[in-house]
């Protein structure tokens, strides 16, 4: 068993600015696996670098299951229990019987009949900050535009807009006291979450109309059932919170890295089909999940190393994106690599069966705003050194100023 011999790569110091991607990258090139210890039941877990053994990790659940979580932290038991009836915690062939009804709602045609919407929402935040010069990006463009949109996909109140944003990041950034004051706490946020997604289809049978939870409700599985108020519940919690932080996140850094080249923005502003290249390299470049757990199921061999049933498997996402074996000139940022190539190479959704339920509505929400963004935008600058949030899991900005200028 390899043990690192220094502080563990997942530490919060490590990432007080972000992904520590030099020393990733050191680790990838010097293991498959690296055992490093933890604090928590199994005292340690597996770090897996290289994109043949995570694409092994996450497409066999028989080996690595999701059913202890996607954290590195264990759940409390009385929270686990109620966590396992939610698609993020089940494996096969449950976990596809509930896919299956949520992947309707992201069928091509209902993602083409929200972009004008979308476009507008993307519009009305861009009127804001242009007509201020400046504002904070994070809290008011970033997370306002993927929010906006999974509202109104959803059918949430607008009086409860600021609530599942509040419980939201209590979730999932629970490790930063600005957001929350106790680790246990973030684990009741998930709770709420559901809470709140089960109230939110008891109204929507109450008060029928047009949106995403109406239509889930009423589509029978494919077990003939129709989806319970307290299974949309957690539905709704694992929907929320991949829809906000990871579009949240990336767009936060979209903004931060055409800031510091100047010359692809441009580009990017001259040549609008350069923005599906544009979306696909900020993906691979500041993968916003840093990793995602799989838990063994058996003992057995495994890169050359013996697992053990219960270790934590550990796939660090953004490993492959900045492999020299997959990308040339890893390390630099390029919106004009080749957008198809670089979306087969990169794991910054996942893959298998957990393989991102909302991907498509997450790329349509990077399209839409970065080219509605070119279009509007004029010399985007940054007032500020960026606020990172105190995450190891996720990879973003808590706090971004910025300026802008209209475009003539």
């Amino acid at each position: 068993m390899d043990t690192a011999t220094t502080r563990p790569f997942l530490d919060f110091e490590r990432f007080e600015k972000g992904t520590p991607r030099e020393y990733l990258n050191e680790l990838r090139a010097a293991h498959r696996l690296l055992w490093e210890r933890d604090d928590f039941a199994t005292g340690g877990h597996w770090l897996v670098f290289q994109l043949a053994d995570i694409d092994e990790v996450l497409k066999r659940p028989d080996l690595y299951s999701s059913t202890e979580g996607p954290i590195l932290d264990d759940f409390p038991p009385e929270v686990l229990v109620l966590q396992q009836e939610a698609m993020t915690f089940m494996d096969p062939p449950q976990h596809r019987q509930t896919r299956a009804l949520v992947e309707y709602a992201f069928r091509p045609q209902a993602l083409k009949a929200r972009e004008p919407r979308m476009r507008a929402l993307a519009n009305e935040l861009l009127d804001a900050a242009l007509d201020k010069g400046h504002c904070e990006f994070v809290g008011q463009v970033a997370m306002q535009f993927p929010m906006r949109v999974m509202y109104d996909i959803l059918g949430v109140p607008e009086a409860d807009y600021d609530y599942v944003v509040e419980r939201t990041n209590a979730a999932l950034l629970a490790d930063d006291p600005e957001f929350v004051t106790d680790r246990q706490l973030g684990f009741v946020a998930s709770l709420d979450l559901m809470r709140y997604g089960a109230k939110l289809a008891a109204d929507h049978r109450s008060n029928p109309r047009d949106s995403m939870t109406m239509e889930v409700l009423g589509t029978k599985g494919v077990d003939g059932e129709m989806m319970s108020d307290m299974e949309f519940g957690r539905f709704f919690m694992q929907l929320i919170s991949g829809g906000l932080e990871t579009t949240r996140n990336t767009l936060a850094y979209a903004f931060y890295e055409f800031w510091r080249h100047p010359d692809q923005y441009k580009a990017m502003q001259t040549d609008p089909a350069l923005v599906a290249g544009a979306v696909e390299e900020i993906l691979r470049f500041r993968n916003p999940v840093v990793y995602l757990r799989r838990t063994a199921t058996m003992d057995h061999e495994f890169a050359g190393e013996h697992i053990r049933k219960g270790d934590k498997m550990i796939c660090l996402l953004g490993s492959p994106n900045r492999d020299p074996e997959l990308f040339d000139n890893p390390d630099t940022f390029d919106i004009r690599r080749n957008p198809l190539t670089t979306r087969q190479r990169i794991r910054t959704f996942g893959l298998g069966p957990h393989y991102c339920l909302g991907i498509h509505q997450a790329r349509l929400n990077l399209n839409v705003m970065l080219e509605e963004f070119a279009k509007r935008v004029d010399n985007p600058q940054v007032l500020a050194e960026p606020r990172y949030a105190r995450s190891i899991f996720m990879d973003g900005f808590k706090e971004l100023q910025v300026a802008m200028e209209p475009r003539a």
